[in-house]
């Protein structure tokens, strides 16, 4: 076999590349269409920064993909990340001007810096290289697993996310730690326990809040009421959700048309972020929406299948993370549209406005194709077959 067939390019993984690439221009035309009546900005405005974004993305997840994945397992460039991470989520937190109930952004010329966002990513490096250099032991977990100090900072990365705040990103965060876990063999059932008592909790915190007669005055627990009952609070918190009602059940099976609809036009004030599934609902009906789910579906399943064809611990935990990444974004964003889970302000990969999200999505992509090239590749050089969907 010559050295040309064992390039990382000849493995490229067109099974998560082609999805990825037509979601993102599919959330590009569907970003122009739910701003177009936005107050703080012309769609044409919108259109040009989220192709910007995307470029970006796009460009990120072709370094990710090239670069050489023991650069990733340097110990500098671990810590310089885990710094400059917690140094920015301080900045947001402590300096930063609140922003729909939260400290979440850092304004920089014109744009918005969500560093939350970026913990997605260093966390499921860092775990990687940990897991890694100490495998999964159920006989010995202080030393293996549970090894108390390196789980301080990404406690401090989450507590400071959960303070700002933002439980949907710091729930976010927990999810991915539970399936990278997971994926080295930590027990599944506890995993699932923990995972589910979290959300049964978090959704529960409403009806505590109604019970106890605690006045939700405050922007984050006024959404959390909302949740209970939005038809009570029509008027203020719980409109987001009634209109998001509206759209989905305006757009049917086949949509109103791209273009047209109506709940983008004053009714749903995050149109082109957390609320633009219902725009797309609207526009496009369940049955695209339906496909767009089919498709993440088919990105996450490659990354699981690869990840359960590899010994690789650091390889299998970037594409387990990933896919639990790309996973919760979803439920967590539809379950607020469609008033499963109370609103968070958790974006849709793909298809959300955003310039940190689509940075970090295309990160995230990038990570799981090298993953991916270096899996088949390893798997040609020792003749066997590269792993087919």
């Amino acid at each position: 076999m010559t050295e040309n067939k064992l390039k990382k390019i000849n493995f490229l993984d067109w099974y998560i590349a082609i999805p990825s690439m037509l979601l993102a221009l599919f959330g590009i035309v569907n970003v122009y269409s739910a701003s177009s009546n936005m107050a703080s900005g012309s769609a044409l405005s919108y259109l040009i920064k989220q192709i910007i974004f995307v470029v970006v993305g796009v460009f990120s997840a072709g370094f990710m993909f090239k670069i050489n994945l023991n650069h990733l397992r340097n110990f500098k460039i671990r810590a310089w990340s885990i710094g400059i991470l917690i140094a920015l989520l301080l900045i947001a937190r402590l300096l930063a001007p609140e922003i729909n109930g939260a400290h979440g952004w850092i304004m920089v010329a014109g744009f918005g810096l969500q560093p939350a966002e970026f913990a997605k990513v260093i966390l499921v490096l860092y775990f990687a290289n940990f897991f890694e250099r100490k495998p999964y032991d159920p006989h010995n977990l202080k030393t293996t697993t549970f090894d108390g100090y390196k789980w301080l900072w990404p406690g401090i990365i989450v507590t400071i996310i959960l303070l700002m705040p933002d439980t949907g990103n710091a729930a976010i965060c927990a999810f991915i730690i539970l399936v990278m876990l997971v994926s080295v063999g930590f027990n599944f059932l506890w995993s699932l326990g923990l995972f589910s008592a979290g959300i049964l909790g978090w959704a529960c915190l409403p009806m505590l809040v109604k019970a106890l007669h605690i006045d939700p005055t405050h922007y984050a627990l006024a959404r959390l009421v909302a949740f209970v009952d939005p038809w009570e609070y029509i008027q203020t918190s719980g409109s987001q959700l009634i209109n998001s009602y509206y759209a989905i059940s305006n757009g049917g099976l086949f949509g109103v048309g791209l273009g047209n609809s109506i709940q983008k036009t004053g009714y749903l004030p995050e149109p082109n972020t957390d609320f633009i599934m219902a725009v797309i609902a609207e526009e496009w009906g369940a049955i695209v929406v339906v496909l767009i789910l089919l498709m993440l579906a088919w990105i996450i399943g490659r990354m699981v299948q690869l990840a359960n064809q590899t010994d690789n611990i650091f390889m299998r935990t970037i594409l387990m993370g990933t896919s639990a990444y790309i996973t919760i974004q979803v439920l967590f964003n539809l379950g607020a549209v469609s008033g499963l889970l109370p609103i968070t302000g958790v974006t849709f990969p793909f298809m959300s406005y955003g310039g940190s999200s689509s940075l970090v999505i295309g990160t995230m992509i990038g990570l799981a194709l090298n993953a991916s090239a270096n899996i088949n590749r390893q798997r040609s050089s020792t003749n066997l077959k590269p792993v087919r969907a």
